[in-house]
């Protein structure tokens, strides 16, 4: 029993170690909740993230709304742990201060165009034509922000000084729309608030990028987003004119620690949302790795070459969770309880035939002192230790298992022998009569 007790302190001690181990270093379990960094209420993002949050919740990762000025915000949320995924535009991960490589990409989601409104007279040279312009150049910490700053500095135009106020997008519009300002840059979907109220105003005008192939070999996260007349309400013909935008891709990024099952989820409700594509990208284009400045998450690389695995394909996310969970606590039961049920017999037949070895090797010390016992005092101590052996043996018959019964009772005639061959010995070295052999007198 003491044995056994043993055996089974070290299976759950190496249970526990298994599970602590597997915990540390195995995929741990995919979360329940993720927080989502969007974007500034009533833009794209923020549309984005309440339907992502919808159709997340119907498989059981809920999702909380964090809104933000930006991406460079965004950014900084996911460094700082406050977010597990954010909407990102591409070009803005180099403002970040991600020197241990935390962050990591998930995919592209679409193309978001740089729309630059401008009042006044009408511009042919791309943004030399806003020199000495009020202009609103995005929220403090927006993508729109830094890649207006950079767009502005590569033509000569430091968005520095007085001109250049840094607005949230729908102050941006107000401020356009009331001739506060004469210019405003948004980046956003054609769908976005702002957007759709500034296109249509006679008195206010879209520019055109004329060096569109210049800027994206100048800005690799650009790329040339050409709109023919009409695209964009077929009704009211807008754009009025072909219109050249300069377009970088929205991404989605995440920390290095988000669990896999979790990224594959995410871009699960990506494709689902993005993939039928939009008037300015063909269906099928995103979601891709294509556009994606930023390290691709392993999970998010081969969810985008080779699809979903075979578990998120089978079973929706609640009950993956659960598959995962049973997996590691089934991973003790393989590694430490089937080996041991495997071996426990072994064990126990080793451990019966050192403790038969053991006592044979007393009854053969035992022998060999009663051959060589002196006289009937040294005969009677040596006999004393025989039936205290004869004791011992006859309480293995309780300690080990059936299939060491029969040597068990081997060992006990074995003992007895011995005992009767002690008392012979004493017998004759005191001299008692033998036996009459015909069992009468004569």
């Amino acid at each position: 029993m003491k044995s056994r007790l043993a055996l089974g302190v070290v299976a759950a001690v190496l249970t526990v170690a298994v599970v602590g181990l597997s915990l540390r270093f195995v995929d741990p379990f995919p979360p329940t909740r993720i927080v989502l960094a969007t974007g500034q209420p009533g833009g794209a993002y923020d549309a984005f993230g309440r339907e992502y949050q919808r159709r997340l919740g119907r498989e059981g990762l809920r999702v909380e709304l964090r809104p933000t000025a930006g991406s460079v915000e965004n950014l900084e949320l996911l460094l700082r742990n406050e977010v597990d995924v954010a909407f990102v535009q591409g070009g803005t991960y180099p403002l970040a201060k991600d020197v241990d490589g935390r962050l990591r990409g998930m995919a592209a989601l679409y193309r978001e165009p740089l729309w630059i409104f401008y009042r006044g007279k009408v511009i042919g040279d791309d943004l030399g034509g806003l020199a000495g312009r009020r202009i609103a150049i995005g929220a403090p910490g927006s993508g729109t922000e830094a890649i207006a700053r950079a767009l502005l500095e590569a033509v000569g135009q430091p968005a520095t000084g007085p001109n250049f106020l840094s607005l949230p997008a729908a102050d941006a519009r107000a401020r356009l729309e009331s001739g506060a300002i004469d210019a405003a840059f948004f980046v956003s979907s054609y769908r976005d608030a702002n957007v759709v109220a500034l296109l249509p105003r006679p008195d206010v005008h879209l520019l055109s990028f004329q060096r569109a192939a210049a800027f994206a070999g100048n800005f690799r996260y650009l790329s040339p987003a050409r709109i023919p007349p009409g695209l964009l309400d077929l009704k009211a013909g807008l754009p009025r004119e072909p219109i050249t935008l300069m377009a970088p891709a929205a991404l989605l990024v995440c920390r290095e620690t988000l669990h896999p099952r979790a990224v594959e989820q995410i871009l699960t409700v990506a494709q689902a949302v993005h993939g039928r594509g939009t008037l300015l990208d063909p269906p099928g284009r995103f979601p891709t790795s294509e556009g994606v400045d930023i390290p691709l998450h392993e999970a998010a690389d081969s969810y985008l070459a080779r699809g979903e695995s075979f578990l998120s394909r089978v079973l929706p996310y609640w009950a993956l969770r659960w598959v995962l969970q049973l997996r590691l606590l089934l991973l003790p039961l393989v590694a430490i309880w089937v080996p041991l049920f495997k071996i426990l017999p072994w064990l126990l037949r080793w451990r019966g035939n050192r403790v038969l070895e053991r006592h044979y090797a007393l009854l053969r010390d035992a022998e060999a002192a009663v051959a060589a016992a002196p006289g009937p005092e040294a005969l009677r101590r040596e006999m004393a230790g025989l039936e205290a052996l004869r004791g011992q043996v006859e309480g293995l018959t309780h300690r080990l298992s059936l299939q060491h019964q029969r040597d068990v009772y081997q060992c006990r005639l074995h003992v007895a022998l011995a005992l009767e061959e002690a008392r012979s010995r004493l017998g004759r070295s005191e001299g008692a009569p033998p036996r009459p052999a015909g069992g009468g007198p004569a």
